[in-house]
């Protein structure tokens, strides 16, 4: 290397190096550190930074951005306009504003996120509705390919963990968004399903596996409320957080949920509650962590 390129790497993590102690001492004083420091700064995760951002955002003196509420495409242009407060070099400003607009990205997009899944759970499951039953359907076909049903309204329903012979009537609170997800981790995570479905048929802590799913559904829509799953999604992902990415999430929870209970190997399906709250409680704790990412934990980061 150049003795040139050389000096500069060096002036340059030197410069790193300051940020970060400026954003401890500014931390240790009570003040947010700019929004230009949080972007250059190599000491947090990107799930961090993101929340710092979204904090500084939501108390700045335009309605449209602190209330998160930008269309989607604006972001590189509201960046650079953010940004001229605090970065007078134009050159630095410009290279700044190609990641505050990716932090924006997804900062709207889990909004919107969140705005999409509460629409598709208020949709009622319909029975009159042809895309409905044609997913219904579908989910006993993925589930028991090789067994036809005897009729729409039969008992075979509570072989994969309904509990009368009508599902309509399961997915009440969670609306079609619970069918939707009990038919994609059916469809494109078929080796955990398929183990989750096993174990559920098991003759001493086996347990409704559709009910179940419906309930992890309601379990990982509060996440996504009350922002758990934001460490998570910010984590993974590089740019907005979507619906499929959402079900992804789901397919994680329901298979972790699943082994947690095998563990816990409890005397009756009367337990389901007390170790449901076991789990859910471990399971915030980790999405709680700046690291957290739910495509790589184990099941003993839960514990």
């Amino acid at each position: 290397m150049p003795i040139i390129e050389w000096i500069k790497a060096i002036i340059t993590s030197a410069k790193l190096i300051i940020v970060d102690v400026l954003l401890s001492f500014a931390e240790l004083l009570g003040r947010k550190p700019s929004i230009d420091k949080i972007i250059v700064s190599k000491r947090d995760q990107i799930s961090s930074k993101n929340q710092m951002i979204e904090e500084i955002l939501r108390e700045y003196p335009n309605d449209r951005i602190n209330n998160l509420d930008w269309d989607t495409g604006d972001e590189t242009e509201a960046a650079e306009a953010i940004l001229e407060e605090s970065v007078n070099d134009e050159d630095r400003r410009l290279d700044l504003s190609k990641s505050l607009a990716k932090s924006m990205r997804q900062i709207r997009g889990y909004q919107k996120l969140c705005q999409e899944v509460e629409e598709r759970r208020l949709i009622n499951y319909d029975s009159k509705n042809k895309e409905h039953e044609a997913l219904l359907a579908k989910l006993w076909k993925l589930l028991m390919d090789g067994e036809e049903l005897r009729s729409r309204k039969t008992n075979q329903w509570q072989q994969i963990g309904f509990q009368g012979d009508d599902p309509a009537t399961d997915f009440r609170g969670m609306g079609i968004l619970g069918l939707e997800q009990l038919v994609f981790f059916a469809q494109f995570d078929v080796d955990r399903c398929r183990r989750v479905l096993l174990l559920s048929h098991h003759p001493t802590i086996g347990f409704p596996f559709a009910v179940c799913g419906i309930t992890i559904t309601a379990i990982c829509k509060e996440l996504l409320f009350d922002d758990l799953l934001k460490n998570h999604f910010y984590n993974v992902l590089r740019e907005s957080p979507t619906l499929d990415s959402f079900h992804q999430v789901y397919c994680r929870v329901f298979d972790l949920f699943a082994t947690y209970w095998e563990m816990e190997k409890p005397e009756s399906i009367m337990e389901f509650n007390p170790v449901k709250q076991r789990f859910l409680e471990s399971l915030e704790s980790y999405l709680r962590n700046d690291g957290a990412n739910l495509v790589n934990a184990k099941f003993e980061d839960l514990l």
